[in-house]
């Protein structure tokens, strides 16, 4: 009888983590400033998030939100209680900046997006660029966060689950009871190529649906699905 194993099924199987490849948060800070350029003269619009019409806040959420900046609060307010505090001398592209407009603290929010510039969604003219030491926005700065790192993608992980990670590797499997490992040959028959062991660890590069869902753990080797014999793991 051919065990080939199954796994903990989960949804990340279809669309599997993939060791070391940054999400949009990785992208530099010229991808982000060009793209809120692009909403330049979209209308003001209480309460409004999306390119139909923006309020400050909701504008700089939707910019945020297409470079994987996630779950800010609503309101410029309470935007500026979270992120890292950035000084005025260290502003990058990227970095959110808040004024006080009332009097009454933080209610108005922008991007900088460089050479003391900032581009906001205004009450009077929609979104548009102004400057930090503009007339009406100098004294009414209050600070600003960096809610993300727009430079290079973190460092891949150099371990996982006891295993070096390699290039191209989406997850792991564990083997809890002893199965035959099958090789593909070139007329894609099934021939026995070795006895896992429990206990042992193997890199997973590829998964498809085939004979009912197959691992490759490289070099046309497969693990089929049992979860009675093996765990899979994505970081």
């Amino acid at each position: 009888m051919k065990i080939i194993t199954k796994v903990v099924i989960t949804g990340a199987l279809l669309f599997p983590t993939v060791f070391g490849v940054g999400s949009a948060s990785a992208a530099s800070t010229d991808d982000i400033v060009e793209y809120s350029k692009k909403f330049i003269g979209t209308p003001y619009v209480y309460a409004g998030g999306t390119p139909n019409g923006f309020d400050c806040s909701g504008y700089i959420t939707y910019i945020y939100e297409n470079f994987d900046i996630n779950n800010l609060p609503r309101q410029s307010s309470e935007q500026y209680k979270v992120g890292d505090e950035v000084t005025k001398s260290d502003l990058k592209p990227g970095d959110a900046v808040f004024f006080n407009t009332t009097g009454k603290g933080v209610s108005h929010a922008g991007i900088y997006i460089g050479d003391n510039n900032f581009i906001h969604a205004s009450t009077s003219s929609g979104v548009r660029i102004n400057g930090l030491d503009d007339s009406y926005w100098k004294n009414k700065y209050v600070g600003a966060k960096r809610y993300s790192s727009f430079d290079a993608p973190p460092p891949p992980p150099e371990e996982f689950r006891g295993l070096e990670v390699k290039a191209g590797q989406i997850g792991v499997v564990e083997i809890k009871k002893s199965i035959n490992l099958w090789k593909r040959d070139s007329n894609d028959k099934l021939v026995l190529e070795r006895v896992l062991n429990a206990g042992e660890k193997y890199r997973v590069y590829t998964y498809d649906d085939k004979h009912g869902g197959q691992y490759g753990l490289g070099d046309n080797m497969y693990i089929t699905k049992m979860d009675t014999h093996i765990d899979y793991f994505t970081q």
